[in-house]
């Protein structure tokens, strides 16, 4: 079966237990789900995979997500991937950067990661 764009989620964080949560998540709501762990390998692997969305973590090594962000939207091939910023520390601040970015929607890390099935849906229109 070819998976169409929809169905493919890209989740940047550094955190590897944040990370198999938000797949195990998405995976269960029929997304096909890849992963990156710094906001390089993220911009490397929404070139490669053309995700319908990536869900980046703000606060990584060796490129943030803000960084990460800003990068993407300056690359034809990923300008237009909608992201939605995920953090664990909510700053009022980097939100508003984010969405500055173009960043579509901002989600705060949480043990069940409550409404992320939701935002997708509601940004892809399903």
């Amino acid at each position: 079966m070819i998976l169409k764009k929809k169905h493919k989620i890209l989740i940047v964080d550094d955190d590897e237990d944040m990370l198999l949560l938000i797949e195990k998540i998405l995976s269960g709501a029929k997304y096909k789900v890849f992963k990156a762990r710094n906001g390089k390998k993220g911009i490397e692997e929404a070139k490669k995979i053309q995700p319908a969305i990536v869900v980046m973590d703000i606060m990584m090594p060796e490129l943030d997500g803000i960084a990460a962000v800003l990068k993407l939207k300056s690359i034809e091939e990923t300008r237009s991937i909608p992201v939605i910023m995920c953090t664990a520390v909510k700053e009022e601040e980097d939100e508003i950067v984010a969405r500055n970015l173009g960043v579509v929607d901002y989600i705060r890390k949480t043990p069940q990661m409550e409404g992320l099935v939701a935002k997708i849906r509601r940004i892809l229109g399903k």
